[in-house]
Formats: structure tokens, C-alpha cells, sequence
């Protein structure tokens, strides 16, 4: 056996009777979901709970597992110090997840303890959850995990991981993602007011009722800040967890009346996919996150940024550049942009609008290198995270001047906006940026242009190699 029910639940204080003091009573379906939940776990008499919070003390080089002996907590912080959590910890588990892990060659940090400088013991992201299900656990021993400030991706492998861990143990295991939704629903909300937010939870209620792994992994960095959205890592993981499995979703509940999405689901778990039922989509963006670059172009910025770091003379230049000159032998100069991302999540990206080298592979070059070590957002990249990164290469048309915004298409065209010699670029086709009227004001923001100076705008497409 290894996990046979997981749920996604929210995790709001008001919730909890003692804290919420009647104003619980607004999220009556999300407490009538969550008491179902609790029903049907007690079913599965569940030896082991794993729970996943995102409001634990998290590390920005992995996920992080609950070491000690107990996993404690109570609702003080929100004038309830009588709501009180223990739970032992369940140690064979946690063992089994950290040599999996180590195996895997994936960062996992050990907690001796779950102070993250602002709570002393389980924070709300655990034990809201905890509050309605725990009546569902009998004897079942916890473990507490928190994701990290790594991208979708990682947290997809970290869950894999896992579900490896406990199926090797052989016990009853129940997985609780712990999730609220985007957090700018309506003004006053605790992000205030953004439409991105209705977006994301009609796309996300969606995604986990269809088990859409590769929207839940590609979902754009830009477009979930935007939403205020506190989600995605520990769905990945989940999703991660259950990779091999065949599952049934079951979205029970979905409410907002704070200006908080809260969605309340049901995962059925059977212990292994079979051809004759629908499972889960767990292909093409794994993969793509995970095999070997194929095309040239890819190839050549991959072999770049590896050469550049693990170089011992100045003669690798010339030459990688004659090894793939008959790839790019015959193709027009170009302007280049080269994007890295680690474990799904951006890493470094530099191009150039118009081409300035003497051809596209050293316009490649160029820019990989810049991209793994100039780009200011970031800190250079280390010899030790080359075999977490992934490539890809997008080569541009040559820009043309336009007459206005109803000469573009945010998905066809990319954009660039020029004002006093500020210029700011936005690529075409990227997720959340779905108007004319968003990619032109991003385009802005990255130039410094304010909304009402006068612009000058361009558009190009590309060529786009992953």
C-alpha cells in the first residue's frame, strides 16, 4: 500500500469555530466539504498522514520535512490557545522520503523543528486543515512537509519522491495539500483587487478536476503573483506524489467570501494507472523538463553555459563555435533571446533585439553566457545546478514599426515600446498575458515608461526551440 486518499484543502483561521466566532458560518460549504473529507479518510484507516503547508519555515534550496519527535502547534496567534495539536511524528516515513530524496538528488532540508521566526510549532497552513480532518486520523502518525522557492517543476520531482518513499514503506498513507487560492477576488481582499484572481481559480478548479499536470507546471510566474495565489508548489507535489497512480478528482466546494478562493477536493486513489482508464495528462512538459535538448540551437546554448562554467582556458569559444557552425550555417543574423529555468522556474534570460554578432550561433553564445551569469535579477549560476537546468532559444524576426495597438497580438507578436532611449521588450505567447492592453503596460514596467508618455512601438515574432 502506499497513498490511498489525498484531499487539497484551504486553510483560512477564520475558519476554526474558536477563532472565527460565527463568521465561520460564511464558508458553510467549505466546512460541509471539509467535514465529508474527514469521513472519508477515517474509511481508509490511515497510518500515516503527510500534510503539505506553504506558511512552514520555508528554505530556498529545497523542500523542507519535520525531524522532530512530535509535530506540535495551537491556534494562539488568533486568540485560540486552546486549540492544541500533537501528533506523533512519523519517523520511518520521514526517513524513508529523505533517502529517496538523496537518491534522487534533490535538495530536501531537515527541520528540527517548524519555527519559522514568526510561529513556534505547526503554522495555520497545517493546522486549520488539521482542525476538521484529524477527527478522520484514528492512530495515524503525522508528517509535515513545506515546499521551497523553487519552481512548480522541483516540486513535482520532490513529490515523486514521496510517493517512492511510501510505497516502499508499505503503510496506509493519506496526502493533504493544504492550499489557498488567489487572494485578490474583490477589493478589500488581503491583496487587494486583481482580475487575474477569478482567472487563476476557474483555471485551477479546472486543472485538479481534469488532473491537468502540465497547466499546474506551467503556470507562469508573472501570471500567479498577479493572482496572489498560494497554490501551486504544494499541488505539484501532490500531483508528483500521485504520478503513478490512477485517480479520480472531485472538486466538492469552492467559495470566496473574504476575497480568498477556497476549494475544497477529493482525490480517489487507485494503486496503479491501467490503459482501460483515463489518468493523469503526467507527459509532454515533464518530459520536456527532463530529456536531453534536441535541436541545435538548444544543444549549443546547453553546451555554452556548461563549458563556460566548467572552463580551465579562454580557447572553448572558437571552438564550440566551429563544432556547430554547420547548424547554423546559411541562417540569417538575428537578434537572441536564451531563457535558463531550474526545476520549471526561471533562472536567467538576456537577449538582444537586433542581431550583433557575426551570426546566430554566436548571438547564442553570447547570450547564453550572459544569461548564466549577467542576468542582475539573479545570482550567477554554479557549476553545481547544471543538471537542474533547462534550455531554450527563441530567435527573433527583425522588429517593425507599427502604426498602433491594433496592429498586435499578444500571442503571435512580441512587443517592444521605446520612449526617450528606454526600451522594453515582452516576448510573444507567454501564459497570464492574454490583451494587447497587458502586454504593452508589462513592456512599460520593464522600460521604467511611465502609462502616459508617448511610445513608439514595434512588434516581431520568433522562432521558439525547447
Amino acid at each position: 500500500m502506499s497513498i490511498v486518499y489525498a484531499c487539497i484543502a484551504p486553510h483560512p483561521p477564520v475558519i476554526v469555530h474558536e477563532v472565527g466566532r460565527g463568521r465561520e458560518g460564511e464558508t458553510r460549504r467549505t466546512l460541509d466539504a471539509l467535514d465529508a473529507v474527514a469521513r472519508e479518510i477515517a474509511s481508509f484507516e490511515p497510518q500515516t498522514v503527510i500534510v503539505v503547508s506553504p506558511h512552514g519555515p520555508v528554505q530556498p534550496e529545497g523542500a523542507g520535512i519535520l525531524t522532530a519527535p512530535r509535530a506540535q502547534g495551537d491556534m494562539g496567534r488568533w486568540d485560540a490557545p486552546n486549540v492544541i495539536f500533537d501528533f506523533e511524528n512519523d519517523f520511518d516515513a520521514v526517513r524513508n522520503i529523505q533517502e529517496e530524496a538523496e537518491a534522487a538528488g534533490m535538495p530536501l532540508v531537515a527541520l528540527e523543528s517548524w519555527d519559522d521566526g514568526a510561529i513556534d510549532g505547526l503554522d495555520w497552513g497545517c493546522t486549520v486543515p488539521l482542525y476538521y480532518l484529524r477527527p478522520g486520523f484514528g492512530e495515524a502518525r503525522l508528517v509535515a512537509v513545506t515546499p521551497s522557492y523553487q519552481g512548480p517543476t522541483y516540486h513535482y520531482k520532490i513529490g515523486e519522491v514521496i510517493g517512492r518513499a511510501l510505497e516502499r514503506l508499505g503503510r496506509r498513507a493519506v496526502f493533504i495539500c493544504s492550499a489557498d487560492l488567489s487572494h485578490c477576488l474583490m477589493p478589500g481582499a488581503p491583496s487587494g483587487y486583481n482580475p487575474a484572481g477569478r482567472q487563476f481559480d476557474a483555471a485551477y478548479q479546472d486543472a485538479v478536476a481534469m488532473w491537468d499536470v502540465d497547466w499546474v507546471l506551467g503556470a507562469q510566474s508573472e501570471f500567479r503573483i498577479r493572482a496572489a495565489e498560494d497554490a501551486i508548489s504544494q499541488t505539484a507535489m501532490l500531483m508528483g506524489a500521485l504520478s503513478g497512480c490512477r485517480v479520480r478528482p472531485r472538486v466538492l466546494s469552492y467559495e470566496g467570501p473574504f476575497g480568498v478562493g477556497y476549494m475544497v477536493a477529493a482525490i480517489d486513489v487507485a494503486e496503479t494507472a491501467s490503459d482501460d482508464v483515463e489518468t493523469a495528462a503526467t507527459g509532454s512538459l515533464v518530459d520536456r523538463a527532463t530529456h536531453e535538448p534536441q535541436h541545435p540551437f538548444v544543444q549549443l546554448a546547453k553546451e555554452t553555459v556548461e563549458r563556460y562554467l566548467r572552463a580551465d582556458s579562454s580557447s572553448w569559444p572558437q571552438e564550440l563555435s566551429l563544432e556547430f557552425e554547420p547548424a547554423v550555417e546559411g541562417h540569417p543574423r538575428s537578434g537572441v533571446f536564451v531563457s535558463i529555468k531550474k526545476w520549471g522556474d526561471l533562472r536567467g534570460c538576456i537577449g538582444t533585439i537586433e542581431a550583433t554578432q557575426r551570426n546566430v550561433g554566436m548571438e547564442i553564445m553570447h547570450n547564453a553566457v550572459a544569461a548564466c551569469s549577467r542576468d542582475p535579477r539573479f545570482l550567477p549560476i554554479s557549476e553545481a545546478e547544471l543538471a537542474h537546468l533547462t534550455y531554450s532559444v527563441d530567435v527573433l524576426t527583425e522588429p517593425e514599426l507599427i502604426d498602433g495597438l491594433h496592429e498586435l497580438d499578444p500571442r503571435r507578436y512580441g512587443v517592444i515600446v521605446e520612449c526617450a532611449g528606454r526600451r522594453g521588450l515582452l516576448l510573444p505567447d507567454l501564459d497570464g498575458v492574454d490583451s494587447i492592453e497587458e502586454q504593452v503596460r508589462i513592456a512599460r514596467s520593464k522600460a521604467g515608461i511611465a502609462d502616459e508618455e508617448p511610445v513608439r512601438l514595434y512588434r516581431f515574432e520568433v522562432q521558439r526551440y525547447t
